[in-house]
């Protein structure tokens, strides 16, 4: 009969090993890190698949004092103290061992090391194989004929099976004589301190012409070398006591049954709960899986008799079954469901309009997905009155920093079920019927995180005014843009001619390779960054090459010209659709976790408009015939934002009187008068301004400004002396962070941060900058949202010819009719300053024209 297999593990080092292998972004949604105890668990798993143990249990340190650190006060001496995010995870692993029921060791005044040597002679004694998991190398010392040791040498995979032959392989000592090396060469992570000048080589050579530490100190004569002889003789007693530390005791008073570590089946509803609150999904297929969901009964609709005779409850859950490319989707049938009955309906959308009609004016309706569905909808001229949950904007709104999720991935979060496969119309039925479990599931966590209102108030009515931005699009004038390729095209062929003489022949401009042998071999200059396959050629690199050679600019201005060309002018074509002649980029409000709006195929948010080069593209978006473009933009909203939060009194005296914010700071800083203060002043100051609002550092600043870091820092000094309430905003906050682990913006929404607590300086760096600009950033994205949605609203109440068709950061931009422009600015700038109350007011340029980048600005008449 084989003999049964124990595997003891050691607690402690595999969750550093654990730890240090995985990054600790690794985060529950609320912020809490897991990084160790997935790393444990999954390596846990691994061992029970590919091992097979019959029996298992895990020893920890306890945080007393051992009794070696009685024999030695210095004993780990030199260890960092344990990393915050490890921490609370140790806690965390023992309840995922407690639900796995895997047996957990600890004794006040021992070491795991001790307790599983005890247990692994003991074990041994009583006919069981033994195996060692430990990421410490003083288990070595256990080894015997059924005592082995699997060691993690790095990460969680990175493993070597010692047994008897192997560590004498290695070591050329017996396992025992690894106490008596300890003893000489001591141990620098234990700090246990051996004895001078004797290492690895030498305490080998030593034990095996010895046997002993002991035999090694009685014959102290026969030791080579004189001066190694005297340090043996002064350090004896420390020698001693160096074994005495690294041996692993085999004698701890412990009570076990052995038959108490039989593995127990965990597969069950305590281990499925505890993975799903750690979040650990991708575990979840270890312990069985999912409970899978049935598809449940329903009736189908075919003809408007059967939709006449439907009696449908004041709230329903209802999806649109579309297929087809956005604007030329086909509706093959509709998914209703109330709490108690499920229908599909097969029926053709001109059969399904009147129905649908008075469903999304009179009835409660929940939706997943909506957008689409909403566009859809729109286009078939029927308004959604009150769409009164999507589950996958509420799960964003608690879960801003995680990837977007679809419908699948929600059930298994939220309600632990999977979905069967099935046809798709029994799906599509299942799904929509979820839709109250969901909501169920899902307006209670809003409740409980203060996001409530967020959702109900900003964030639902903002779905259906992006299907209406998406379905009207913008006109895209073709002929503008073929004229603006060729130019560019035209350009760069200029630039390519011009760098080919100042080099003295043709290149490709684009390959770094040749660029590089062309600037640092033929041309001589010096060469500032080498990458593995030759010279960098990088902006940075540029940038330091400066007027070092005429080639250096051109080369920057090709790139700048064939960038624009490529990402930008080019691709903006083949998005234009044939029927309408716009442009209908699609809007996601569930990306960004400061709560900003995105945009894609095309990004029309990406548009440089930095440069004049860059400002061209927007000449190509122009009006309807007989309407223009008007574009308001809000005026240095973060900075009103940053007033408002700290309450400053120096910012808000600022924006009350009128003044330009970027003159005052300049002036402030640099001791001048308002009317001294010059460009390059208030160039600086405006930097300083937008890079306090986005926590940025001296070296930050320094790069930006082309300045020192010295000099960076006293501008940022001396802004604080001025405006010492944001300085107290900015230490508050990230205190705050630190304790709570997010922040909030005005309107609650939330960002978790789990790197503020971080050891690593650059991930805590960066998230104490996330802190300072998350409350700012996401309360004006609140704001305008918040105005996207008034404003849209009040064109519709007071029937104007204009509609919303791009938000793009601080800016909204409205087609208008031409006789309507005064009344429709008037309206619009009112609704974006009065959407809410701040401690300075909010502003608004306006400008129109007949494309989005010849604009003219509009002034109001009081």
């Amino acid at each position: 009969m084989k003999e049964q297999e124990l595997y003891l593990l050691d607690g402690n080092s595999l969750m550093y090993r654990a730890f240090y292998a995985l990054p600790t972004t690794l985060t529950k949604s609320d912020g809490t890190v897991t990084n160790a105890v997935f790393g444990f668990t999954r390596m846990l798993f691994s061992l029970l698949e590919e091992r097979e143990p019959d029996l298992l249990g895990v020893a920890f340190d306890l945080a007393a004092p051992t009794f070696r650190h009685q024999e030695y006060e210095d004993y780990k001496g030199n260890r960092k103290e344990t990393p915050d995010e490890l921490k609370p995870q140790f806690g965390i692993v023992k309840e995922v061992l407690e639900v796995l029921e895997v047996p957990i060791f600890e004794k006040e005044g021992y070491e795991a090391d001790d307790l599983i040597g005890t247990l692994a002679q003991r074990a041994e004694e009583e006919g069981y194989q033994v195996t060692i998991v430990t990421g410490d190398r003083d288990n070595l010392q256990l080894i015997t004929d059924n005592i082995t040791v699997m060691y993690n040498k790095r990460g969680i995979s990175d493993i070597i099976d010692y047994d008897l032959e192997k560590f004498r392989e290695e070591y050329e000592l017996e396992p025992l004589q690894l106490i008596d090396k300890k003893g000489l060469m001591g141990d620098n992570s234990d700090n246990i301190p051996g004895v001078d000048g004797i290492g690895k080589k030498t305490s080998t050579k030593l034990l095996k012409e010895f046997g002993s530490l002991e035999n090694v100190l009685a014959n102290i004569d026969r030791v080579g070398g004189k001066k190694r002889k005297a340090t043996l003789r002064e350090q004896a007693d420390r020698a001693k006591l160096s074994k005495k530390l690294a041996e692993i005791k085999v004698d701890v008073p412990l009570e076990v049954d052995f038959s108490e570590l039989v593995l127990s089946d965990y597969k069950n509803q305590q281990v499925y709960d505890l993975f799903m609150e750690l979040e650990f999904s991708s575990l979840i297929s270890q312990i069985g899986g999912h409970q899978k969901l049935e598809v449940t009964d329903y009736q189908l609709i075919e003809s408007q008799e059967g939709l006449e005779e439907l009696e449908l409850t004041e709230q329903v859950a209802i999806t649109l079954d579309l297929s087809g490319p956005k604007l030329e989707q086909e509706l093959a049938g509709v998914a209703v469901v109330t709490s108690e009955q499920g229908y599909y309906c097969n029926l053709t959308i001109d059969k399904l309009v009147d129905w649908l009609e008075d469903i999304f004016t009179n009835k409660k309706v929940l939706m997943v997905g909506a957008k689409e569905q909403i566009r859809y909808l729109l286009q078939q001229g029927i308004e959604v009155k009150e769409l009164s949950f999507e589950p996958l904007v509420a799960d964003y709104l608690l879960k801003p920093s995680e990837k977007e999720k679809g419908f699948a991935e929600l059930v298994v979060s939220h309600l632990q079920r999977e979905i069967e496969d099935g046809a798709e119309e029994e799906l599509l039925v299942l799904q929509t019927s979820l839709l109250f479990d969901l909501e169920e599931e899902l307006l209670p966590k809003l409740e409980d995180n203060e996001l409530l209102s967020l959702f109900t108030e900003i964030e639902l009515p903002l779905v259906s005014m992006l299907a209406q931005l998406e379905l009207t699009g913008i006109k895209v004038s073709s002929s503008e843009l073929e004229r603006l390729s060729t130019k560019l095209a035209e350009k760069i062929a200029d630039l390519e001619e011009r760098a080919y003489q100042l080099a003295g022949e043709e290149f490709n401009l684009n390959s770094p390779k040749q660029l590089g042998v062309i600037l640092f071999e033929k041309l001589g200059l010096p060469v500032i960054k080498r990458t593995k396959t030759g010279y960098s050629t990088s902006a940075s690199v540029l940038e330091k090459l400066k007027g070092q050679h005429d080639i250096i600019p051109l080369i920057s201005e090709y790139r700048t010209y064939t960038k624009l060309k490529s990402t930008y002018v080019d691709p903006l074509s083949d998005y234009i659709n044939q029927q309408t002649g716009r442009i209908h980029t699609t809007f996601n409000q569930l990306v960004t976790a400061t709560g900003r709006l995105s945009s894609a195929e095309p990004n029309l948010q990406n548009i440089p408009i930095r440069t004049e080069e860059g400002r061209e593209i927007r000449q190509v978006f122009v009006a309807e015939e007989g309407k223009k473009l008007l574009a308001a933009d809000y005026s240095q909203v973060e900075l009103r934002v940053l007033a408002h939060i700290s309450q400053d009194e120096g910012l808000k005296e600022a924006y009350q009187q009128g003044l330009d914010i970027h003159t005052k700071t300049a002036s402030e800083i640099f001791e001048l008068a308002l009317d001294e203060v010059g460009q390059e002043e208030r160039r600086k100051a405006k930097a300083v301004n937008f890079g306090i609002a986005y926590g940025i550092s001296d070296w930050g600043l320094a790069k930006r400004l082309n300045i020192t870091n010295q000099e960076a820092k006293e501008y940022i000094e001396l802004y604080f002396v001025r405006y010492p309430k944001v300085k107290e905003y900015i230490d508050n906050t990230i205190a705050q962070a630190k304790e709570e682990g997010y922040v909030t913006t005005l309107f609650d929404r939330k960002r978790y941060l789990p790197q503020i607590n971080s050891n690593n300086y650059h991930q805590r760096s960066f998230a104490e900058r996330m802190a300072i600009n998350t409350p700012i950033q996401g309360t004006a994205a609140d704001i305008m949202k918040l105005a996207m949605i008034e404003v849209n609203k009040a064109l519709k109440e007071k029937s104007f010819d204009a509609k919303v068709l791009l938000q793009v950061h601080d800016e909204l931009v409205v087609e208008v009719t031409e006789s309507e422009i005064e009344a429709v600015n008037r309206l619009v700038t009112d609704k974006m300053v009065s959407v809410v109350e701040l401690a300075v007011d909010l502003e608004v340029d306006s400008k129109v024209g007949d494309n989005w980048k010849d604009m003219s600005e509009l002034t109001i008449d009081n």
